[in-house]
């Protein structure tokens, strides 16, 4: 019999199982069926933790005794197996995140550490940062104001809107940016506008001293406005993406209630400007 592949035991350990249930699995899976004293000739894994692993095994569905003297077991057709192995796995996560969660939200009456003052500005980055896009917008109930460059449209794409009221603000000098909102929004109730980025510049440069126009024209027009966002949901929560390069870019969120609405005054009147 060939020497069980390491990387198929470390797929199944990252699906949960343990080592020797996954190897015991993996061989059930080349015999079809077996005794349980040839797994543990073939596999050398002591008698109690082969029988212990099976016992888990059989639980979680992946063998099924077949002959008790002597005792023999077969497998369930990976096929089957990894997809339960799969949703067993994922319902083991949700409910340890559940778990979590709560207890998460008991350290603050623990007192065995010195709080420090609440924190303002929390700092997104990576993946992270589309995990909490999702998450405003999956938790908004009243509003979602979005204001950003085409390409984080796409997590309002697939939204139930729940009779939101939607603000959407898209920065794009393409020519079919407008047919091209209207499908993403289509049967979509809103406020949707298409904005150049000439105008995102323009309007940065109304707070410019007149002496300095030149040169901070120069500085804006380095920013990369098709990374930027900025998303506010519910007038109570804001994540700005800042108009810098792909490999850096970080997020800021924060419920400041005044700098929710100052953002959303200055965001909310490029297109105005640019209309006029």
């Amino acid at each position: 019999m060939d020497e069980i592949p390491q990387e198929l035991i470390k797929s199944l350990m990252e699906l949960g199982l343990l080592e020797s249930e996954a190897k015991i699995y993996i061989t059930l899976v080349m015999m079809n069926n077996s005794e349980v004293k040839k797994l543990i000739e073939f596999l050398g894994i002591s008698k109690p933790n082969t029988y212990e692993s099976l016992r888990l095994l059989k639980e979680k569905g992946l063998v099924v005794l077949i002959n008790t003297r002597p005792m023999t077991y077969q497998s369930t057709p990976p096929d089957i197996g990894l997809d339960m192995l799969l949703q067993n796995h994922l319902k083991l996560q949700e409910k340890a995140k559940n778990k979590a969660k709560k207890l998460f939200t008991t350290l603050d009456h623990e007192n065995f550490i010195e709080k420090s003052p609440e924190t303002l500005w929390h700092v997104f980055g990576g993946k992270s940062i589309k995990y909490k896009i999702n998450d405003m917008i999956q938790s908004a109930t009243t509003s979602i104001f979005l204001a950003s460059s085409p390409q984080y449209l796409e997590y309002l794409e697939n939204f139930d809107e729940k009779n939101l009221k939607l603000d959407i603000i898209s920065f794009s000098d393409e020519i079919d940016a407008k047919e091209k909102l209207e499908k993403i929004f289509k049967d979509k109730k809103g406020n949707f506008q298409i904005v150049p980025y000439e105008a995102m510049i323009g309007a940065a440069m109304t707070a410019v001293p007149e002496g300095e126009l030149i040169t901070y024209k120069e500085a804006l027009s380095m920013f990369e406005y098709e990374n930027m966002m900025m998303l506010i949901t519910d007038d109570s929560e804001v994540l700005f993406i800042p108009p810098v390069s792909q490999n850096s870019i970080s997020a800021v969120n924060t419920k400041n209630k005044a700098f929710i609405m100052i953002m959303k005054i200055e965001f909310g009147s490029i297109p105005q400007m640019n209309n006029q």
